[in-house]
């Protein structure tokens, strides 16, 4: 009989913690930025950033719903539909006038891509391909001006084959 109970007991500690993390999307006091990825937060897009052009890294911050609080993950762009609109706007934001272009390049996977949780704790996780696609308008001065039907993280570890990443290059910059 008291297994029994205790069986009950641990189903319903555990069925209102999954209720709990259901209904607030995440719980923040179990972030882990060793493990966390974009799909642990319902969360509203709020920079993104270049952090390297060789290969290109960008930084996503996100800000989450009803929230002052923020996480950010990094990953690398890999070849796609990073077309020229994009790499101008990725130029520009570094404060770069023009672009001279961009090439595919190999890389290969390392932990140099830092993920932060919305309480500030951060740990370096293994890169990946975050996206491939962005497109801009003409006139985009960022990133953030840009629309993807893609979400980050689609392809994981894994690429899909022919995909590389991109060395992007830029002149006429702001010292």
């Amino acid at each position: 009989m008291y297994v029994y109970q205790m069986a009950i007991l641990l189903l319903s500690l555990m069925f209102n913690m999954v209720l709990t993390n259901d209904l607030r999307g995440f719980n923040d006091d179990f972030c882990d930025p060793h493990t966390v990825t974009s799909e642990h937060y319902p969360s509203l897009l709020k920079s993104l950033t270049i952090q390297k052009t060789s290969p290109l890294k960008l930084k996503a911050t996100y800000r989450l719903p009803n929230s002052t609080k923020e996480f950010s993950f990094e990953g690398m762009v890999m070849t796609g539909k990073f077309d020229i609109a994009a790499e101008t706007a990725a130029c520009r934001s570094l404060g770069c006038s023009k672009r001279i272009g961009a090439t595919s390049m190999n890389w290969s996977p390392k932990p140099t891509c830092e993920f932060t949780c919305p309480d500030g704790t951060s740990a370096m996780q293994t890169c990946r391909y975050m996206i491939k696609e962005l497109n801009c308008p003409a006139d985009a001065m960022s990133l953030l001006e840009c629309l993807t039907n893609e979400k980050f993280w689609s392809y994981g570890t894994n690429s899909p084959p022919g995909y590389l990443g991109i060395d992007l290059k830029c002149t006429d910059c702001e010292e």
